[in-house]
């Protein structure tokens, strides 16, 4: 057994340090309060500290644990960057999930190596004969008084150097603590799973991050904390809230007027082929009187195109090349349906677009614009195409070429951020067939893709 003397502000921060350097086995003898720091030896300016006295259980190589760190334990940072820290010190202790706290008990663990070197350096400099305690004088020796630990400048310059190791490696751990983003916290790893597959489906439906965020904080207060552990749960979730934000026309309603609808759109989206599907369904199946005009005089494929469609139709076509003709032709035409074929216009190209606008200006009947786009646009171009065509203020939108992508939520999301209903979606190149009324919960299954199947 040997005994030793713990100086601290006060009795509870002793035992702390008592208990931290030398474990359950060290026992508490007696405390008294002492002048410490005064003026050349002297009280002045002397402070009152607690000086503990304990005893331990005598060992071979009688070194303070608090100083001379029995050993190095690894602890990561940031997954693949090993540090050595001081065995007991707050860096390796597992309470301090959060950035703040682990960079508070960093900087205990600076100070604390700071306090044991100066105390080191301090007690290897000063006489064993200094500590007297009355009776128990002879027993109280300096644990350092031992022939087995020289007192020499060696030993302190060796303590020095590894002390000055560790404060530098941890300094640097927190200089980079100070510097990181805050991190989120993990959430439960099932629950994690779960709702990383319903991220997952979300950005290929080129959602972005935001946006994802936002869509499951909903459906995280939409359902209990047990039901996120149900996957049929989340996507019932999931779905419901995709089709509240979806917005459909139905069919193409016709009253008692003459109903005119005009489609448009950048080039290559598929107008003249929809236009065909739409006019097939509502003569030959309706039975409606349907008429076609084109004032696309730019694509002559597209015309003929559109005169095959309406040959075997038998739907009447006219070609128009001036505004003045457009307008003759609908006063004239006696069909209840007149579909209007546009040439396909670059959303860059506003003056072109402003072109087919004045043209839908003239129009004085039941007028529907269609904006036909492609779903497999890039979501940033068809936020400029709808900021594009939304000058001819056109009343729904058609998402064509469904069949050519897996995801088709880059369309929806736009359309919902320019409040506008979706009517028609088409699925392929076929005459009549390959087009279907929009539906919120169709189009939402196609939006879910894989994960339905």
């Amino acid at each position: 057994m040997r005994y030793l003397k713990i100086r601290a502000k006060n009795y509870t921060e002793a035992m702390t340090k008592l208990k931290m350097e030398h474990g359950d086995d060290a026992i508490p003898i007696s405390h008294k309060y002492v002048k410490e720091g005064g003026i050349l030896n002297s009280k002045f300016f002397a402070r009152d500290v607690v000086e503990l006295t304990a005893a331990v259980q005598d060992k071979k190589y009688p070194v303070r644990k608090s100083t001379l760190p029995k050993r190095s334990i690894d602890f990561t940072v940031d997954d693949d960057t090993p540090v050595k820290a001081p065995a007991g010190s707050a860096a390796m202790r597992n309470d301090a999930p959060g950035k703040e706290t682990s960079m508070y008990n960093l900087s205990k663990t600076i100070d604390a190596v700071n306090d044991n070197l100066n105390s080191l350096k301090s007690e290897m400099k000063t006489d064993a004969r200094r500590d007297t305690a009355g009776q128990a004088e002879g027993e109280c020796r300096d644990a350092y008084a031992s022939p087995e630990s020289p007192r020499d400048a060696a030993s302190i310059s060796k303590f020095e150097k590894e002390f000055d190791e560790i404060k530098s490696v941890l300094n640097k751990l927190l200089r980079e603590r100070k510097n990181e983003p805050e991190r989120e916290q993990p959430r439960c790893s099932e629950e994690n799973m779960l709702l990383d597959g319903f991220v997952d489906i979300l950005k290929n439906n080129e959602y972005d991050q935001e946006q994802c965020k936002s869509i499951v904080n909903e459906i995280k207060n939409s359902v209990s904390r047990e039901d996120l552990k149900d996957r049929y749960k989340i996507e019932k979730s999931l779905k419901d809230l995709l089709k509240s934000r979806i917005v459909t026309t139905g069919p193409l309603k016709i009253g008692n007027k003459k109903k005119i609808m005009m489609f448009v759109g950048p080039t290559g989206v598929g107008k003249t082929t929809t236009m065909a599907k739409l006019g097939a369904i509502h003569s030959l199946r309706e039975g409606n009187r349907v008429a076609f005009i084109t004032i696309d005089n730019y694509r002559i494929a597209a015309t003929e195109q559109l005169k095959k469609y309406a040959e075997i139709m038998r739907i009447p076509l006219h070609v128009v090349n001036s505004q003045k003709e457009f307008k003759e032709v609908i006063a004239s035409e006696k069909a209840e349906i007149i579909m209007v074929d546009t040439s396909g216009r670059s959303h860059r190209n506003e003056m072109k677009i402003s072109e087919i606008k004045m043209f839908a200006d003239m129009v004085e009947y039941d007028f529907e614009k269609v904006l036909c786009v492609s779903a497999n646009t890039k979501k940033i171009d068809l936020n400029e195409v709808f900021r594009a065509f939304n000058v001819m203020d056109f009343n729904s939108v058609v998402i064509t070429k469904v069949d050519e992508t897996s995801y088709i939520g880059n369309v929806v999301d736009i359309a919902d951020k320019y409040n506008k209903p979706i009517s028609y979606v088409t699925n392929g190149q076929e005459v009549p067939n390959d087009i279907i009324v929009a539906d919120a919960e169709k189009i939402v299954d196609l939006m879910m893709g894989s994960i339905t199947h």
